[in-house]
């Protein structure tokens, strides 16, 4: 069997003359590493510090490396929603939590139906004037939003439950040129399913969230009038760990 064959590199200080194999592997400071091992270990710094993933983990916080609270969306999907300018926007979320104190510092309005009590009463501290949170426990959870007399533009659906029927109900509110958001959609395809099937354009968002330790899919359906305005001039702008280069 042939064996692939590894190049490997030293990385450390050391200055041109010492650029021997046997005088460097005596050196405790020097560690010979593949070029694929530095580039991974390049990444993990842009997790943990671009990010802010470790401290975030540690703490239990779902928070960005600045302190900011985050959304347990993807990290892709977080990219992509802070480019938008959402000061006008009018946000309806079944499910609380970090999203929702993210939400209420970017956002107009945000109405919040929660039906965990210890979530309800987490974000009910934390949040400001522009939250209006309800509890509801019972089956009408997903028809809440047919108490809304407006559309919203933005919906979000990660709730404990119900998402199928959350889908359905969101469909019929969603302002045009809106955008819905359907966390965990690799576990729930047919809540996506219905979603798509309204003629919204399905973006899938896949990667790695705060918090936590295994990969998931947040899916995002855009409105096909859908123009949200962004924050700078050019889209998209740099993620968290790109390399700053602009093109002429």
């Amino acid at each position: 069997m042939n064996e692939k064959k590894t190049d490997m590199a030293y990385w450390g200080a050391f200055s041109a003359q010492d650029v021997h194999a046997h005088r460097l592997d005596l050196r405790p400071d020097v560690i010979p590493m593949s070029r694929g091992e530095m580039h991974l270990h390049a990444c993990s710094a842009i997790l943990r510090h671009g990010h802010g993933f470790v401290e975030a983990c540690d703490s239990g916080d779902p928070k960005d490396a600045d302190g900011n609270w985050m959304p347990l969306f993807t990290y892709p999907c977080v990219e992509y929603l802070r480019q938008f300018d959402l000061r006008d926007k009018r946000v309806f979320e079944w499910g609380s939590g970090a999203s929702t104190l993210y939400w209420m510092e970017r956002a107009r309005s945000v109405v919040s139906i929660e039906n965990n009590p210890e979530w309800f009463g987490i974000v009910s501290r934390r949040k400001n004037e522009r939250v209006r949170l309800v509890l509801d426990e019972s089956r009408r959870f997903p028809l809440r939003i047919r108490d809304e007399s407006e559309p919203f533009d933005l919906i979000v659906i990660d709730s404990r439950g119900y998402r199928y029927d959350c889908a359905v109900e969101a469909t019929k509110k969603l302002a045009p040129g809106g955008m819905i958001i359907l966390d965990n959609a690799d576990w729930h395809p047919r809540s996506a399913g219905v979603l798509r099937d309204a003629g919204l354009i399905q973006v899938d968002f896949s990667g790695f969230k705060v918090t936590e330790s295994h990969a998931s899919t947040t899916s995002v359906f855009l409105h096909r009038a859908f123009a949200f305005p962004t924050l700078q001039p050019l889209q998209p702008t740099w993620c968290v760990g790109a390399k700053r280069i602009l093109s002429d």
